[in-house]
């Protein structure tokens, strides 16, 4: 049965009273309006009013019936933070979740979380679905599948990813995919979901990136020195994702510069490191941020690739002579001074 059908419905019940007051038997009306007096007529002129009345009255009854529109997101409620650079970042004090703009590229939005845990609450099923190898990139993991797929890769929830990095289109995607596949996302997600809404990160033509910057930790081993490398890394991911020149110049190095057996060598190494070695745009993207921007050798060094140590320096140097100018050159070519 229809919603037209059913006559329960109060929206049938409005129709049916609109035919009656609007559309009577015209003929019998025109018959009677020539043989009333002028009272007869001006007698039915009220009652013609009553169901006019009647009718505004289910009406307004069913508009005030009606559930409320949802809330706007408003910008007072998003913990956004003033622009921040590197040191600014790495000082800030473990609290509840807050978002600050990169100072030298406000495209880069940095977000940090008072936990591991909290940040995987927020960024694991994206990861999953953005650029983990294993994981499906045309739907959304629920949270039973979610599980399954962190165990499947070796390591604890808490320690799938310990910074993460993704352009806007890509997020606006995740959200889209999660909603038509009606996956329930669990509150931390869905408050980064307010937070990209009310930066405009979610349009179609946003040009813009997240990353997410760790908290110390004492188990898994976060230490100082590690958040300032994540911190360098997931910068590079940032700039890769916001600045065309940038992205172009990585593609040609892979492309151009790397040999056949070099781009095989990194292609393996990111493999083992869980990446989805299909998606090619992630293999230059990654490359860049390991090769130049990762400087702990507990993440990366000659070994992680298989390369002798003095041809991966010659690879560092040669693409840091050609990245095009900007903060990221300047503070990659500081630290080639030091």
């Amino acid at each position: 049965m229809s919603d037209r059908d059913d006559p329960s419905d109060p929206a049938r019940a409005v129709r049916a009273l609109t035919r009656q007051a609007m559309r009577p038997n015209m003929g019998a009306r025109r018959h009677a309006e020539q043989a009333a007096t002028p009272r007869a007529r001006s007698g039915r002129k009220l009652i013609w009013l009553v169901p006019a009345v009647v009718l505004a009255a289910v009406t307004g009854l069913l508009l005030t019936h009606r559930p409320p529109p949802a809330p706007a997101v408003s910008n007072d409620t998003v913990p956004l933070g003033a622009a921040a650079d590197e040191n600014a970042l790495l000082a800030m004090p473990a609290g509840e979740f807050r978002a600050y703009p990169f100072a030298p590229a406000p495209a880069i939005l940095v977000l940090l979380y008072p936990t591991l845990h909290a940040q995987a609450l927020a960024m694991n099923r994206i990861g999953a679905f953005v650029e983990k190898a294993g994981a499906p990139h045309d739907r959304v993991l629920d949270d039973a599948a979610l599980d399954q797929a962190v165990a499947a890769s070796g390591e604890k929830f808490d320690s799938y990813y310990f910074g993460h990095d993704y352009r806007a289109a890509d997020l606006a995607r995740f959200f889209a995919t999660a909603e038509r596949d009606g996956v329930r996302l669990r509150p931390a997600e869905r408050n980064l979901r307010a937070l990209l809404a009310a930066r405009g990160m979610m349009a179609a033509s946003a040009v813009g990136a997240i990353i997410t910057l760790p908290p110390l930790s004492a188990d898994p081993p976060v230490d100082a020195a590690a958040r300032a490398t994540i911190l360098r890394h997931e910068l590079s991911h940032g700039l890769y994702f916001t600045d065309g020149a940038y992205a172009a110049y990585t593609k040609e190095f892979w492309d151009g510069q790397l040999s056949a057996d070099q781009r095989a060598l990194f292609r393996a190494f990111l493999g083992r490191e869980g990446y989805d070695t299909n998606n090619e745009d992630l293999m230059r993207n990654e490359m860049q941020a390991y090769l130049v921007h990762t400087a702990d050798p507990r993440y990366f060094n000659a070994a992680s690739v298989q390369m002798a140590a003095a041809t991966l320096a010659e690879l560092r140097n040669d693409f840091v002579k050609g990245m095009p100018a900007g903060w990221l050159r300047d503070r990659t070519a500081l630290q080639e001074g030091k």
